[in-house]
């Protein structure tokens, strides 16, 4: 549980560093509840895995503490699981007519 909190927490902190969206003749408050939308989305396309990560690492996590290998483990896991959400959440922004700003 305390893995999934720390996930979503982590994509909410990139969701605000990360590129800002536009589209014509959207308003601010739009583009958030567009943007809450799609993080929405993107949350429901990880989720699955997600738990499926949660559930590998309880079964192999003491192994891969024992080897050393950790750390590395959950990195992979954590790197692969943000790059899903992201790609969803720019498929997403961009179905509604959004592209990205740096």
């Amino acid at each position: 549980m305390g893995r999934r909190v720390a996930l979503l927490l982590v994509l909410a902190l990139a969701s605000c560093a990360g590129p800002r969206w536009q589209r014509q003749g959207a308003d601010a408050d739009q583009v958030s509840a567009d943007f809450a939308d799609c993080n929405g989305f993107a949350q429901d396309v990880v989720r699955r895995d997600s738990q499926i990560d949660t559930d590998i690492m309880a079964s192999r996590g003491r192994d891969w503490e024992n080897n050393g290998t950790l750390r590395q483990h959950q990195t992979i896991i954590d790197s692969e699981t943000g790059a899903r959400s992201d790609a969803a959440l720019d498929a997403c922004m961009a179905s509604k007519g959004y592209t990205q700003t740096k």
